[in-house]
This record gives C-alpha cells, sequence and structure tokens, in this order.
C-alpha cells in the first residue's frame, strides 16, 4: 500500500479542512468540498457528517478516487472503507482533539457518522 510522505501528510491535515473531490460515473472530479480530517499513525481519514446525503460521500463510494488538496499539496487518491475498531476509536480520539471546541466534534465520534469513515490513501 502506498504511505502519505510525512511532510505531503502534515501539509493537507493541518488545516482546519481541505478540498476533497470523489471520482464520478464519467471520470471526471467536478465536485470539490471543504472537509475535516485528521491524520492517524500516518494514515489519513474522513467522515461524512451526513453519510450519502453529502454531495461527495456516494461518489466517493461508488468510485474509491477521488483527489485531496490543502497548502499547495494536490494528491490523486482512493478511498477505503474503515471497519476496524481500533483505528476508528483512535479516529475518535483525533476528531475530538483537533475540532473541539466546535459542537460537531463529539459527533464526529459518534453513530451513524463513524460508520462513514474511509481512509484516504495517495495513488503515487
Amino acid at each position: 500500500m502506498t504511505m502519505w510522505d510525512a511532510d505531503e501528510l502534515a501539509t493537507i491535515a493541518a488545516p482546519e479542512m481541505f478540498d476533497l473531490s470523489a471520482q464520478l460515473d464519467d471520470g471526471t472530479m467536478p465536485k470539490t468540498v471543504g472537509i475535516w480530517a485528521v491524520a492517524v499513525d500516518g494514515r489519513l481519514f474522513v467522515r461524512s457528517y451526513t453519510g450519502l446525503e453529502g454531495k461527495w460521500y456516494a461518489p466517493a463510494l461508488a468510485s474509491l478516487r477521488g483527489r485531496v488538496s490543502a497548502g499547495g499539496v494536490t494528491k490523486d487518491v482512493r478511498f477505503e472503507r474503515v471497519t476496524d475498531e481500533a483505528t476508528n476509536t483512535a479516529i475518535d480520539a483525533e476528531y475530538l482533539a483537533k475540532y473541539t471546541p466546535s459542537p460537531y466534534a463529539p459527533e464526529m465520534g459518534q453513530e451513524p457518522v463513524r460508520s462513514n469513515t474511509l481512509e484516504v490513501i495517495p495513488l503515487d
């Protein structure tokens, strides 16, 4: 599996939000959204607060491909569902640490949001 370069991961994960585009059926990636993300153990994760109603999440699940961008770093990526409990617990803690005092921070570690976790893996 391709891993994040430490500097690129820090640049992508550090801001409050980064830009994410999910690849559509026709191969295009027109829908860019600002999204919260956290890094855990050198890996990058996102969660869809609104599940399939979010404009990026259903296309991301369908194609498992997309693009992320922040701080001058742009990467084509693939998405992989996260179901491992230990990983999800670490992601919960990182969302809470990074996004408190937002009132949404606790909900990012609760169901149904927690079930909408994707790992963001660089393609190159």
